[in-house]
């Protein structure tokens, strides 16, 4: 009898890691479809922000990106919040899905910066040298981003290779 409550227990603890393992992997599906939303989505931040530059209203541009951001604090903290303590490669996966959506929307959030310079060097009331200046600095904000979504594409992979052992070890695949 003590032999059969034991295996129950051994197994009862075992699905609540799956159920975990489980949980988390959902969480993070819903994340990734979330930020596809938030960077391709029709009527999403990204989308309004572009409609925003194009009719030359910076301040609605600006607020897109206020918006952006608070979409991917949303996400970041809804992935923050699960538990995964006792879930193999839980707190790995979690750790990598973070760093990888904040570098994410530290990028998003640099065109605060395009905005601002391509106002400068737009603006006919600026001195020559005001626009120049601005437009040296747009292309060296251009190329800090080129370092940057080099930084992205290794976290992508980092995460893509742990998820990918969480899956495994947790039989999600």
């Amino acid at each position: 009898m003590r032999n059969i409550l034991f295996i129950l227990l051994i197994f009862g603890l075992t699905s609540c890691q799956s159920k975990k393992a489980a949980h988390l992997n959902t969480v993070l599906l819903q994340a990734e479809r979330t930020v596809f939303n938030i960077m391709a989505g029709k009527n999403g931040p990204n989308e309004k922000k572009l409609e925003c530059i194009i009719n030359g209203d910076f301040k609605c541009a600006l607020q897109a990106i206020d918006d952006k951001e608070q979409a991917f604090n949303k996400v970041i903290n809804e992935i923050n919040t699960v538990e995964t303590n006792d879930i193999e490669y839980g707190n790995d996966l979690k750790k990598a899905a973070i760093s990888y959506y904040d570098t994410v929307k530290q990028v998003e959030i640099s065109e605060r910066q395009e905005i601002a310079l391509q106002q400068l060097s737009q603006d006919k009331t600026n001195k020559e040298e005001v626009r120049d200046s601005a437009m040296a600095k747009q292309l060296q904000l251009m190329n800090k981003k080129s370092e940057m979504r080099k930084l992205i594409n290794k976290k992508e992979t980092k995460l893509a290779e742990i998820q990918k052992q969480f899956n495994s070890v947790n039989h999600l695949n």
